[in-house]
């Protein structure tokens, strides 16, 4: 029983963060109303009930339904290839319609705790301190503020690379880092870049310090050519993006870990004003991890001075050392041309089109400062865990962070309240939508703009896929030069009034060009074009 009780404290918290974090209607599979409200994580959920309704053959993640008639991946709409992986070969078997995001939600709480543990636990005190610190790294803001993209939530990879580097024995074990990139590679390609860049730190230490450095050079190519391979499994290589030219948009600020950017968040420490652009970038520490790092500076400055060699863990805090150059690459991606302190830009650096095109697939760059954030934390809770009395301090901090961070967490657990309530859709009500869809060929929206309004967008392709009809357009994460031109084309043929008879369109903005005044019709006060004609939909399961 003693040795369970770990086991059951963790999972106790675990729980407990979840339920402050999210309804606990969002765990049945069945309740999709919640997601599918305009933001990113309901595009998330359809991308994957869309390949389990129509997907290609196993373990294949392309599905043939948004984005048709090319398709898509499962990466290029942020919907978690991994669950695909896993879900997929019982698809066959699974009604339409249900989404997984809540259980992964409570997974990644679940990982984050554990992985939490296993790098604090060999290296605090007691099991008290332990548990604290987990606690801690568990309300994370960085985690907590990404409740929006349910595959970044997926913060325990970083954990777990950063463990497998801690580690003197696993951190040369090519097969662990295998396993760490391979589900990074399946969950999101910012998470693999983050964990890629904590592996090659992993390994040019080992390059540096192992005698044999041929087996270092050869395990590491091995692996590389393992994630090479689970990254054109995505479909990435051979293809052409349209770049949106965004990149230097999201950036993180210079004062992320202290200025929470958003005056609703944070109980106890100021914010500049909320501009819209943060959320990418939002690095905050929390009133409790800020404490923590001032007593264990203070605390180390102080046995310096005195002449006192400090019982910290030296050996891990040397290994974290081995991480400053990569995270100073992912630094200045992250800070962007356009450095930024208190929300206000210091100075403005003209990158040329051809380079702000090239780092267009890091657009959203404050991602890629996760890692410093992560190991800074880390580093100090190992410093705090050595001093005496840190069960005592760590409980002091973690209430300090609870304090702070109680409006934050009330505001996300909001988004998703609706959970709690039946009913799935908000804005299309009428049972006349089904009936229209299902003898549609495919649905086209004009104009090919999520943005217009994407809360319409998710509802209707939410039914399309449930229905197994084709979306010409869907909000994507990338979309090659070939669809973009496909979407142009038709949103030009749509002004000059040619449209398909097999195709339902639904008109997002309301605007109707003169040549199709006349066939326009309105349900639930939605601006539509009904199909005159029917055609066949794809093969479904």
């Amino acid at each position: 029983m003693r040795r369970s009780l770990p086991l059951i404290a963790l999972v106790a918290l675990a729980v407990t963060v979840f339920a402050a974090w999210m309804h606990p209607g969002v765990l049945d599979p069945a309740n999709v109303g919640w997601l599918i409200d305009g933001h990113d994580r309901g595009q998330s959920a359809i991308g994957l009930a869309a390949y389990l309704r129509a997907g290609g053959p196993w373990p294949l993640l392309h599905q043939p339904l948004l984005g048709a008639p090319e398709g898509m991946t499962l990466l290029f709409t942020d919907s978690i290839p991994l669950l695909g992986i896993l879900l997929g070969p019982v698809a066959r078997w699974l009604p339409p319609g249900l989404q997984f995001l809540g259980l992964w939600y409570l997974a990644c709480m679940l990982l984050q705790v554990g992985f939490a543990w296993a790098i604090v636990r060999p290296r605090a005190r007691d099991g008290l301190s332990a548990w604290l610190c987990a606690a801690l790294l568990a309300l994370m803001p960085v985690l907590i503020n990404r409740y929006g993209h349910a595959s970044l939530c997926a913060q325990w990879l970083i954990l777990w690379a950063l463990w497998l580097h801690l580690d003197p024995v696993r951190s040369r074990s090519h097969l662990w880092w295998a396993a760490v990139l391979a589900t990074a590679a399946l969950v999101h390609s910012y998470l693999l870049l983050i964990v890629a860049a904590i592996w090659a730190s992993a390994m040019l230490r080992a390059f540096w310090v192992e005698p044999r450095r041929w087996r270092t050079l050869a395990g590491s190519v091995g692996v590389a050519a393992l994630v090479v391979a689970i990254v054109a499994l995505h479909g990435v290589l051979g293809q052409h993006f349209a770049s949106t030219g965004t990149y230097g948009a999201f950036p993180v600020a210079l004062d992320a870990w202290w200025n929470p950017a958003n005056p609703s968040y944070a109980a106890l420490l100021p914010s500049s004003p909320d501009d819209g652009h943060g959320f990418e970038g939002f690095q905050y520490l929390g009133a409790g991890l800020i404490a923590l790092l001032l007593i264990g500076l203070g605390w180390s400055v102080a046995g310096a001075a005195r002449g006192v060699t400090l019982a910290v863990p030296w050996d891990a805090l040397r290994r974290l050392a081995w991480l400053v150059p990569a995270l100073l690459v992912l630094a200045v991606v992250a800070i962007g041309p356009q450095p930024k302190i208190w929300g206000a830009p210091l100075w403005t650096a003209h990158l040329s089109p051809a380079l702000i095109d090239a780092l267009d697939p890091v657009r959203a760059g404050g991602r890629l400062f996760w890692p410093a954030t992560y190991t800074l934390v880390i580093a100090v809770l190992l410093v705090i865990c050595s001093m005496p009395r840190a069960a005592l301090i760590l409980a002091g901090a973690l209430a300090l962070q609870l304090v702070d961070l109680m409006p934050m967490l009330a505001a996300v657990r909001a988004t998703s309240a609706v959970a709690d309530s039946s009913g799935t859709y908000r804005r299309t009500h009428d049972p006349r939508w089904d009936a229209l869809i299902a003898r549609a060929g495919s649905i086209d929206f004009q104009p090919p703009n999520p943005f217009a309004d994407l809360a319409l967008m998710e509802e209707v392709t939410w039914r399309a896929v449930r229905l197994c009809r084709p979306v010409r357009f869907t909000y994507a994460a990338r979309e090659t030069a070939m669809m973009r031109a496909r979407l142009d084309a038709e949103a030009l043929d749509f002004q000059a009034g040619r449209i398909d008879p097999t195709r339902l369109y639904v008109l997002l903005d309301g605007t109707v060009p003169g040549a199709l005044t006349a066939r326009v019709r309105r349900l639930d006060g939605v601006a539509i074009i009904p199909p005159s004609a029917s055609a066949l939909p794809p093969r479904c399961r």
